[in-house]
């Protein structure tokens, strides 16, 4: 794990969404979500449920 995607994961929760998350981090939406998918796959959990609009 690294500090990075830890504080990612803590904005996204702080945020309650991805895209505001973003805008407070200063990142892409891709980088942010993989930076996510790599935390949880490092230990095989899902740490957010992903609810698509539409």
């Amino acid at each position: 794990m690294e500090l990075r995607q830890l504080e990612y994961f803590i904005q996204v929760c702080k945020s309650g969404s991805f895209t505001k998350a973003k805008l407070e981090l200063g990142v892409t939406q891709p980088t942010l979500s993989q930076q996510i998918r790599v935390l949880e796959g490092e230990y095989n959990i899902q740490l957010l449920d992903r609810v698509s609009r539409g």
